[in-house]
């Protein structure tokens, strides 16, 4: 008796440390890490987590708590790199909380960092923070936009586009100078090396 229930203490407690050991690795359940396999050739290719079509891929909605989903958001541009969903090292993730990560490759520029750059550092002084097709877009629609009183406040689809254009950091830098950006006559006019302080 006592050596069948050391055996099914041992079998428990190794359960148990197992269960932890998946949680910690990965904040999606058994079921949602299946889903995203499934379909992570495909949504990989996004350039922003929010730019994902689940319903294109099957899916009703994103996978995940939602803890587990602004862990995908926050940390897109380096998870997305992964081959494999299951490549992906979340305890990485975890270590580095802020959204970066160690030694990665930035797609847009052909660079590879360790992780320390800031979007001051990212910006380009003729687009800001944004590529060149999202300097287009803002372009297009710059004469309406600008006379928002928040760039929370534009109706994008109104625009004509489904979404602000932009990833988070791009969108947050803008807002928070908002009174100023929108003071330059056309998009090209705005100094962004003003903006980011001469950086």
């Amino acid at each position: 008796m006592g050596l069948k229930l050391a055996t099914f203490t041992i079998l428990v407690l190794s359960a148990v440390g197992t269960a932890q050991a998946d949680s910690y690795s990965s904040p999606f359940s058994r079921q949602d890490e299946q889903l995203m396999s499934n379909v992570w050739p495909t949504i990989r290719e996004a350039r922003d987590y929010d730019d994902i079509d689940w319903r294109s891929v099957g899916l009703s909605r994103a996978p995940g708590s939602s803890h587990a989903q602004r862990l995908m958001a926050d940390n897109w541009r380096e998870l997305r790199t992964a081959a494999r969903f299951d490549d992906i090292d979340w305890s990485a993730v975890r270590d580095h909380g802020s959204g970066t990560l160690p030694q990665r490759y930035d797609e847009e520029t052909g660079v590879r960092d360790h992780g320390s750059r800031t979007l001051a550092q990212r910006y380009d002084e003729e687009t800001g923070p944004f590529t060149r097709e999202e300097a287009r877009q803002l372009s297009a629609v710059w004469p309406r936009i600008r006379e928002a009183n928040s760039f929370a406040d534009i109706d994008w689809k109104a625009e004509g586009l489904h979404r602000a254009p932009g990833d988070r950091e791009a969108q947050a830098f803008v807002t928070e100078h908002w009174g100023s950006i929108r003071r330059a006559a056309r998009f090209e006019d705005i100094d962004w090396r003003r903006e980011y302080g001469d950086r």
